[in-house]
């Protein structure tokens, strides 16, 4: 028996099945910093593997989606915050 493949997120939102119109006026200030330039781009990237719900994972991806934002974006940021105490 053949299962079907799930479509990518970013192909079911593009194609309308998932309506954008939730998406926020503005951008979160927290999403603005994380995409301004930053010392972390010079650095050498390594990648963290995290185990999350999947409804986490899925409604992460879809804010991100939404704001056009890389999720990794969104998690050095917030970790950066975290770090810092904020």
């Amino acid at each position: 028996m053949t299962r079907a493949k799930r479509p990518k997120l970013g192909a079911v939102l593009r194609g309308g099945e998932v309506t954008l119109a939730a998406v926020p006026a503005a951008v979160p200030s927290q999403i603005e910093r994380a995409l301004e330039p930053t010392t972390v781009a010079a650095e050498k990237m390594v990648q963290l593997n995290v185990a999350v719900p999947e409804d986490l994972r899925r409604n992460l991806r879809i804010r991100a989606l939404q704001q056009g934002v890389d999720v990794s974006v969104i998690v050095r940021q917030l970790l950066q915050d975290w770090l810092k105490g904020t």
